[in-house]
């Protein structure tokens, strides 16, 4: 790393009722920002899901109700002495943003939506390639993905005929499509000695697995995944999916997952989506071609090597912020030229 360890804070909650993606990528940079030798607090609400394999390594800080609004966050970040914020989106709001940023710290946004807030690197989730001309200060594309370290440096997916095991997860919030996926499922003669292995989100979770679902997507010869932050993960491990969208903010992702060749999306609000899925897991199951296509096509889109990226990034950012403070603060001391 090129310059001073930095003092960074991380800003993100996750639990069974908001689900646990937010979490789960922040996570990855965090394991990255700390083998690159930064020194890391994380602030949360629900500072129970930080994964135990971080919480020994980082200062987790809870927040109090209304210990998130912006005078009081602005406090605790001036009080514990870091030089930037690393924010989930969705509560790192634009007012916020303008506000750190004018007290001087480093800023940064992991997700697709920031909603006109200001900050020093966009940090976007998704498989679609950067747009050309894009801003220096976004990192963005299947490259820049932030995923656990043990999704990198994996063998090719050895594709079984016949399908023995299916996967069904989606996502770490409760949702009514898992209850319209297993009725459309239900007495499918094709799954007949399959083993169906069901994920669902249990209210008051407590704990965030370090890998997410990295044991269950390898054993898994097909999955029926929510578009979140699991569908980064198959990708990343080779497993033919059918991405079901749950939630506005997944849509885009679900398409990119289709148009890219990585796998089906459907979805579940369309009429006739439940023989829409059936004869998806039919083709899928009947077609190892197809689904050792989508394996190769997942696994050179998304290396698993994200987070060490990003982190990489904000490095040499921070590293220049230093810089250029010293530098100001070198020339105040100096006094004027003579």
């Amino acid at each position: 790393m090129n310059g001073m360890p930095a003092r960074l804070a991380i800003r993100a909650d996750g639990d069974s009722r908001i689900g646990l993606g937010h979490m789960m990528r922040c996570a990855a940079l965090a394991h990255a920002l700390l083998d690159a030798g930064h020194i890391l607090t994380w602030f949360s609400r629900t500072p129970q899901t930080v994964p135990a394999s971080l919480a020994h390594r980082i200062d987790v800080r809870p927040l109090a109700p209304g210990g998130e609004a912006a005078g009081s966050l602005l406090q605790t970040l001036t009080d514990t002495r870091v030089d930037g914020l690393i924010g989930d989106w969705q509560i790192t709001d634009a007012p916020l943003c303008a506000q750190l940023r004018r007290a001087g710290f480093w800023l940064a946004l992991i997700g697709n939506h920031h909603n006109g807030a200001e900050a020093d690197l966009f940090i976007h989730q998704g498989f679609g390639a950067p747009l050309a001309g894009a801003l220096a200060q976004i990192c963005e594309g299947p490259e820049h993905i932030l995923l656990a370290p043990g999704y990198a440096g994996r063998s090719p997916r050895t594709i079984r005929s016949p399908v023995q095991r299916l996967l069904i997860s989606l996502g770490g919030s409760d949702t009514p499509v898992l209850g319209a996926v297993l009725d459309a499922l239900d007495n499918l003669p094709e799954l007949e000695g399959v083993i169906i292995d069901i994920k669902r989100a249990v209210p008051g979770t407590t704990t965030l697995p370090a890998t997410g679902l990295l044991d269950e997507l390898c054993a898994a010869d097909i999955a029926i995944l929510g578009a979140g932050t699991t569908l980064h993960e198959a990708a990343a491990t080779g497993l033919a999916a059918i991405a079901l969208p749950i939630a506005a903010n997944q849509r885009e992702r679900a398409r990119q997952f289709q148009a890219l060749g990585l796998g089906i999306s459907l979805d579940p609000a369309a009429e006739g989506f439940a023989e829409g899925l059936r004869q998806a897991l039919r083709e899928l199951m009947q077609t190892p071609s197809r689904r050792q296509a989508f394996a190769r096509a997942g696994e050179a889109a998304v290396d698993g090597r994200g987070a060490c990226r990003v982190a990489s990034r904000i490095s040499h950012l921070v590293s220049a912020t230093q810089t250029r403070s010293n530098s100001t603060i070198s020339s105040l001391a100096a006094g004027p030229a003579t």
